[in-house]
């Protein structure tokens, strides 16, 4: 009996271990600990496609305060209102200490500088003339915020104005704010850059005036993206958005006692959902996870290896799929040409990626081709 190469009894073996890796299913994880909150009623934080990755009184229907002034944003840009007209300023008495940027009726403020002004500083004098500037008045705004609520499925929200004082049948839920906060940055490009201002300078009361955030969690918090603060009698509120790496999360808190409790009931579901994630290893650094005919040589191959060491960034509990895109799979090849990219996803989030290259030139073929395997199959799971 013909004795194969030691070498070709390494790549055997590695292309065995990586398909068993490849071939390998999530298992079912152990109830996760919750997280640590301190003061919010009402909790959620989900991933970038939704999932839902924990929860409290999801549904319990609480004033969500100025967390109403992304919706006002959004009902605005479907307007068509060019965020460059120049709108008239009416000067309307708000509650005796409600959050206002100083607009009189002298100034003229652009329909882009009342968005920056309701959503970096949260003035509720700009919600307004939002609101009348874009709809005439403000009830037949706020009809068209509970119809975009009813069209993204906001089934335990309504609105009885644009800028988020606390009235009579005026609140949301967790799970519907963070179906809008999801909503709003994916599709609102202005909304998710105007959400990460720390400051804006507008001209009210005829002079200019900085107004600064008032999200101060984007001092401290690693990835925060935004979005928005609440805060009226009944309790404070906070939407969040971070990212860190493949990994978005968004978050809502209503019901808290104090500003600051707000964002640390943030940061602890955000240090949470990003502390459950692992890295999982799909394969090492050159393992070798086929063999190519060599496009120069006649009976010569070329071994395709993996550069890096794949990994992808894993929820405890999902099904992991991954799809393979081939670049000459079926192609004579040289040392150094692209092979393929293999992308995971799970649950439809995407988890981590590799590329695999044409490596080494070897002269003398196995006696069976063990890499005729289809690897990296389309559409298979993991």
């Amino acid at each position: 009996m013909t004795k194969r190469p030691h070498a070709w009894r390494g790549l055997l073996l590695a292309t065995l271990a990586l398909q068993a890796c490849l071939a390998l299913r999530p298992q079912p994880a152990l109830a996760l600990d919750d997280p640590e909150l301190s003061e919010a009623y009402a909790a959620i934080v989900c991933d970038q496609t939704g999932t839902v990755l924990w929860s409290q009184n999801g549904d319990a229907e609480l004033p969500m305060a100025s967390i109403t002034k992304i919706m006002t944003a959004m009902v605005a840009l479907d307007s068509g209102v060019s965020l460059d007209k120049v709108c008239t300023i009416t000067e309307e008495e708000l509650h005796w200490d409600s959050q206002t940027a100083g607009f009189t009726a002298s100034d003229t403020p652009t329909l882009r500088e009342l968005l920056q002004a309701m959503l970096v500083y949260s003035g509720n004098d700009a919600a307004l003339n939002v609101a009348l500037n874009v709809s005439g008045s403000e009830q037949a705004f706020v009809d068209l915020m509970n119809a975009k609520a009813a069209e993204l499925g906001m089934t335990h929200t309504h609105f009885v104005n644009s800028h988020g004082l606390e009235a009579e049948g005026h609140y949301s839920s967790v799970e519907d704010l963070a179906i809008m906060g999801r909503y709003a940055m994916v599709h609102y490009p202005l909304i998710a850059q105007t959400v990460c201002l720390r400051s804006v300078d507008v001209i009210a009361g005829g002079e200019v005036q900085h107004l600064e955030s008032t999200d101060d969690l984007m001092e401290t918090y690693e990835g925060l993206l935004g979005i928005k603060t609440g805060a009226v009698a009944a309790g404070t509120t906070f939407l969040g958005a971070s990212r860190r790496g493949t990994v978005a999360l968004y978050t809502a808190v209503l019901g808290c006692d104090t500003s600051e409790g707000r964002f640390a009931d943030t940061a602890a579901l955000m240090d949470w959902a990003y502390g459950s994630y692992d890295h999982k290893a799909f394969g090492g650094e050159g393992w070798v996870v086929r063999v190519s005919p060599y496009a120069l040589g006649f009976n010569a191959r070329c071994t395709v290896t993996l550069p890096e060491d794949p990994t992808a960034v894993t929820w405890p509990v999902g099904q992991i799929s991954y799809r393979k895109v081939s670049s000459a799979p079926d192609l004579l090849v040289e040392p150094g040409d692209a092979y393929s990219s293999t992308s995971w996803r799970q649950t439809g989030r995407f988890a981590g990626g590799s590329n695999v290259h044409v490596d080494g030139l070897l002269s003398t073929p196995p006696s069976v081709n063990v890499f005729a395997l289809p690897l990296f199959a389309e559409g298979q799971g993991v």
